[in-house]
């Protein structure tokens, strides 16, 4: 054995200038270092296989193809050789190939724990799931390690999702790892958490949603550390597909008092509130309402926590939390839609969307949020709401263009925030030809005026002005749809590419143009490296190029 190791080490010393030369991708310098050195020695076997990588990277597959398999002929079972064919099977795109390699290794060297982990991952990279679960197992009686057993557990859940057949992966492959699961349970020997993750998956599959329930709120679920909330996100979840909705309204009413702007636990906490009146649900007289507490079963208490939730943000003198502000606005949007009188109890949402302008107007998310709630306004508002707005941000006085224009990048983002919310809302669209050539003026000047405020930014970086340009290029092809004139697009190409310049990293300016170009039949523009960096031409973007009309991105 030490004369092996002796031997192994020298001839890692004779192949270490090869490896030199292929990592700095000199591959002709690799060749002929490895032809000196095959001279000398010919049944050095990896020597050739470096030889072949070099040659497949400078072109010459077939050889390099060739004198691989001259060596894998030979089933070899030194580290150095079944490394380098692997990397060289994986440049040529045969993974296949790999799996080959590893089972004879395996069968010269059938205790070998190195050489069976290589093949189990040899046949995942080929999706070969049943002989996975074979070599986990083979894996797990050589080295009796947890992990190795789940690998094949796993193998048996990969096999139920790919299976065509519905029944078996119910009926034979997901049973079978449960009860290989519950085995190592009942001997107590599960030990990570992803081991109680993927129990968890198998219960969740079969459809055991009470079992999985009980998994989560049981000692094994105390391992679900990784992610914050995980327990808790898992049992909303089971609560809500068991229809519990006492559980569900109580857990989502501890969550949302620990943290007021976590959005996923509003929704459910609503839902579940609805669902507890359609059934008519009432506390029992005597104890807790339910094992996760106390229960909001009336709209009263409901308007009452948000009301709360609100209160407690406006008290803050740090940071204030967006989430209680646009519960108030989802439960409104959900009363008026179940016919609710106490809808009106919450306010009106007018004077609820300038408030929420007011607090963070100066986000980009905020035209995100409110856009999702314009539809409460009636039609008479909607100039009445973009004129509150326009007049709460902060802009300096007129210049000779008769343009106001922001001192800040909160105050640009506000008055973005205004615009686009009035194109959201459809007044833009509304406009005449001469008030949207007007507007698209404005659009481009404040564009070029904002460009001071990302002067030293990065060339990855987004200018904070890029939204006026975009809009201003869909104003363009506004004009373009309505009258017909192509002037009218290739105003917008312009003032695209001239946004492009100052960010080449917008992928919103990048599709636009894609869309611009193709509908022009100009397609020679869109293989530009500027346009198609980082843009990959679906189908889905096909089709939107071949049926779409307009396509706003930026709201």
């Amino acid at each position: 054995m030490a004369a092996r190791g002796h031997v192994q080490d020298h001839n890692d010393r004779r192949l270490r200038p090869i490896y030199d030369y292929l990592d700095n991708g000199n591959n002709k310098m690799a060749i002929q270092q490895a032809d000196k050195l095959l001279k000398k020695h010919k049944d050095l076997h990896c020597a050739k296989v470096l030889k072949a990588i070099g040659l497949q990277r400078t072109g010459k597959q077939d050889e390099a193809f060739t004198l691989a398999q001259e060596v894998a002929i030979l089933e070899p079972t030194d580290d150095n050789s079944l490394q380098a064919l692997t990397i060289l099977y994986r440049e040529m795109h045969r993974p296949e190939l790999v799996t080959k390699l590893y089972e004879a290794a395996v069968k010269k060297v059938p205790l070998s724990e190195e050489y069976h982990s290589h093949l189990f991952m040899a046949y995942a990279r080929v999706g070969e799931y049943k002989k996975m679960q074979q070599a986990g197992m083979a894996l797990y009686k050589i080295v009796p390690k947890n992990p190795y057993y789940f690998w094949s557990v796993m193998s048996l859940v990969m096999q139920a999702i790919s299976a065509q057949d519905e029944k078996l992966s119910q009926t034979m492959f997901l049973p079978l790892a449960e009860r290989m699961v519950e085995k190592m349970v009942k001997e107590e020997k599960i030990e990570a958490e992803a081991e109680v993750q993927l129990y968890f998956m198998i219960l969740e599959r079969l459809g055991k949603y009470v079992e999985a329930l009980e998994l989560i709120r049981g000692p094994l679920g105390e391992k679900l550390t990784s992610e914050l909330q995980s327990r808790e996100n898992k049992c909303m979840m089971l609560y809500q597909r068991l229809q519990r909705w006492p559980e569900s309204n109580a857990l989502a009413h501890k969550l949302l008092i620990k943290n007021p702007d976590d959005w996923q636990f509003y929704p459910a906490y609503f839902d579940s509130l609805f669902h507890l009146i359609d059934q008519s649900w009432s506390p029992p007289e005597e104890g807790e309402h339910c094992p996760e507490g106390v229960v909001h079963h009336t709209i009263s208490e409901v308007i009452r926590f948000v009301e709360e939730r609100i209160r407690d943000e406006d008290d803050k003198h740090s940071r204030i939390l967006r989430g209680p502000y646009l519960a108030r606005l989802e439960l409104i949007k959900r009363l008026r839609e179940r016919g609710c009188s106490e809808a009106s109890l919450l306010g009106d949402p007018m004077e609820l969307m300038v408030q929420f302008f007011e607090k963070f107007g100066d986000k980009p998310c905020c035209i995100t949020n409110l856009k999702l709630y314009l539809h409460l306004l009636p039609a008479e508002q909607h100039h009445q709401l973009i004129n509150r707005l326009s007049e709460s941000v902060p802009l300096g006085e007129a210049t000779n263009g008769g343009f106001s224009f922001p001192d800040d990048t909160d105050a640009l983002q506000r008055h973005l925030c205004v615009h686009q919310l009035s194109r959201a809302l459809g007044l833009q669209h509304a406009l005449s030809t001469d008030q949207k050539l007007r507007l698209i003026e404005e659009l481009k000047a404040h564009y070029r005026h904002g460009l001071k405020f990302g002067e030293n930014a990065l060339k990855t970086e987004l200018q904070f002005s890029d939204m006026y340009c975009l809009m201003a290029a869909h104003v363009y092809v506004d004009l373009w749809t309505d009258t017909g004139d192509e002037g009218m697009v290739w105003q917008a190409l312009g003032i695209l590419q001239e946004g492009l310049s100052n960010s080449p990293s917008n992928a919103q300016f990048k599709l636009l143009l894609l869309l611009l170009y193709c509908r022009l039949g100009a397609f020679e523009p869109c293989q530009k490296p500027k346009i198609s960096t980082n843009i990959y031409c679906t189908s889905s973007m096909l089709t939107l190029i071949k049926s779409s009309s307009k396509v706003e991105y930026f709201i």
